[in-house]
């Protein structure tokens, strides 16, 4: 995870099992890296799906090379 000097202290509620479960998951020494983890990879995730929206508000993607399956929800004539 890249280091930041910005880090603030908070005071949350978590479900502490959970946390545990997320640090186990992730091998990483502390429950808050954990959390600063879970909440850069939302934050991109976020920022991900705005970008696709983006993209689909312009029209969507073009298939140039036709490897796209027929969308099965047209009917046809």
């Amino acid at each position: 995870m890249r280091r930041t000097t910005n880090l603030s202290r908070k005071n949350l509620m978590v479900n502490g099992e959970a946390i545990r479960s997320l640090k186990r998951l992730l091998k990483v020494p502390s429950e808050s890296e954990a959390v600063r983890i879970a909440v850069q990879d939302r934050l991109a995730l976020e920022e991900a799906q705005a970008a696709l929206r983006r993209i689909r508000g312009r029209g969507g993607l073009d298939d140039i090379f036709h490897r796209s399956a027929p969308d099965s929800r047209k009917k046809q004539s």
